[in-house]
């Protein structure tokens, strides 16, 4: 269980229950932590985790269906929706511009396609 954690720069600094010294500490640094999803606090309703985006219907913002997110690129600056259309695959980025929404709840992420987005998956 952890115990308490502070954000350091980019890493996490955390006090994890049964570790009672340096070595045993030591001996973990760099290992991955897991939990399973309803463990973690999340900031807000908003928030998501990646993966909860993979399956997710992407709609229009006039509501029209344009298909369904099959992978997430996680690239640098912005991650990239793949989505699968009834033309192929579609690359959205995810950036403010494009994504009007995203709700896990209804299962969708609302999109403002930039121009000629939708006719590159022809």
């Amino acid at each position: 269980m952890v115990l308490r954690a502070r954000l350091d720069r980019d890493a996490w600094i955390l006090e994890l229950e049964g570790l009672k010294d340096r070595q045993q500490v030591e001996a973990l640094r760099g290992e991955l932590l897991e939990a399973p999803d309803a463990e973690v606090i999340r900031d807000d309703d908003e928030s998501y985790f990646v993966h909860e985006l993979v399956g997710l219907r992407v709609m229009g913002t006039g509501g029209e269906a344009i298909g369904v997110v099959s992978d997430v690129l996680q690239s640098g600056a912005a991650d990239v929706y793949v989505v699968k259309t009834p033309a192929g695959e579609l690359l959205v980025p995810a950036i403010a511009d494009v994504i009007s929404g995203i709700s896990l709840r209804d299962g969708t992420i609302i999109i403002t396609p930039l121009a000629g987005m939708l006719d590159e998956s022809k």
